[in-house]
């Protein structure tokens, strides 16, 4: 999906009741599709509180630093204070360490 055409179909999707949003940050898009959620806040259409967004680590950054530069990447695109639910994304390389780590943010 182009990134202007996620940032749209998120602000549609806001608007017609939709609160989950689910990316990731090797799609590309968190930027757009952290504006578009943004732009729905400041527009009233939703509370941050009533978006679960979701977000998912690349399967091959298990490294504690790269989880931790990977979520905060995420966060910085997003320009949002927190992710709902941040997950791996198909966890064919799982590490206990990857584990451990996400348990510690």
């Amino acid at each position: 999906v182009s990134k202007s055409l996620a940032e749209e179909g998120v602000k549609v999707a806001l608007e017609v009741g939709y609160r989950h949003i689910d990316c990731a940050l090797i799609y590309g898009n968190e930027v757009e599709v952290g504006r578009a959620i943004r732009e729905k806040i400041a527009d009233g259409t939703v509370k941050r509180e009533d978006v679960f967004y979701t977000s998912k680590l690349w399967s091959t950054f298990h490294t504690p630093d790269q989880v931790r530069t990977a979520l905060e990447k995420s966060l910085k695109d997003l320009q949002l204070d927190y992710i709902d639910l941040y997950i791996i994304h198909s966890p064919i390389e799982l590490k206990v360490s990857s584990c451990k780590q996400l348990d510690g943010i």
